[in-house]
């Protein structure tokens, strides 16, 4: 009989059931260095820092996943648990499907144009330029946002965009490599990317652009199973870092 349950026990135990949190939420973030990373039970970075700040001073425990920005909105999407993604841009399709912070958790600068230094783009120095022009090949990525006033420019340029939803050194060698004309990156990240590449890097440059448009806030991005309350929690502490 014992032998009876011991086998029950152990077949229970077995069984695949659906992964539950306990936490609060389920903090999604991406390892993107030096923007975010992770370190044990912590993240860390230039929005990771802040972001988790943010949450432990809300009073909220956090289960954190791993996942591109792509999956991340679809999971918020889903709404099947109360979670958030750090650090996503506010869009207007984006406000359909979850409730954003009020407040941004960190603010990035404007998007730079990454290019050969002997590339098709090599003496084009403003943005308009190089997202209009139909002979400029641009490397994004897929299912992801630049920010909303840059989305807006680079839908209505006439460059030709390639999607692409490898990590952004990909992007970054689709430029060395001469397949796209240039990608796009915040001043922060696009400098590391260019650091991690070694000599090869010494090819690339990343541009700044006057009339790029202007930097967006990043914020929680949050399922509508998120309660309020815990939202305003966030709020608050955002509130109490400035």
């Amino acid at each position: 009989m014992h032998s009876f349950f011991r086998l029950l026990l152990a077949f229970v135990a077995a069984w695949p059931v659906a992964r539950a949190s306990a936490a609060d939420l389920v903090l999604y973030y991406e390892e993107r260095p030096p923007l975010m990373s992770r370190q044990g039970d912590q993240l860390t970075g230039l929005q990771g820092a802040p972001g988790m700040a943010v949450v432990q001073r809300a009073g909220l425990s956090v289960e954190l996943r791993e996942a591109p920005v792509a999956r991340q909105v679809a999971q918020i999407a889903r709404n099947a648990e109360p979670a958030c993604a750090l650090g996503l841009y506010r869009t207007a399709e984006r406000e359909k499907l979850g409730k954003y912070s009020r407040l941004p958790v960190y603010s990035s600068p404007p998007q730079s144009l990454m290019i050969r230094k002997d590339g098709r783009l090599k003496d084009v120095h403003r943005f308009a330029a190089a997202v209009q022009s139909p002979c400029v090949t641009l490397a994004l990525r897929l299912g992801y946002s630049y920010g909303a006033e840059t989305d807006k420019a680079l839908a209505e340029g006439g460059a030709k965009i390639i999607r692409s939803s490898d990590h952004s050194m990909a992007r970054v060698r689709l430029v060395l490599l001469g397949v796209a004309d240039a990608t796009l990156f915040t001043e922060e990240e696009g400098e590391a990317l260019i650091k991690q590449l070694g000599d090869a890097g010494a090819a690339l440059e990343l541009r700044r652009l006057p009339d790029a448009p202007p930097g967006e806030g990043r914020y929680f991005f949050c399922s509508k199973g998120v309660p309020d309350r815990q939202l305003k929690a966030i709020d608050d502490a955002i509130g109490a870092s400035r």
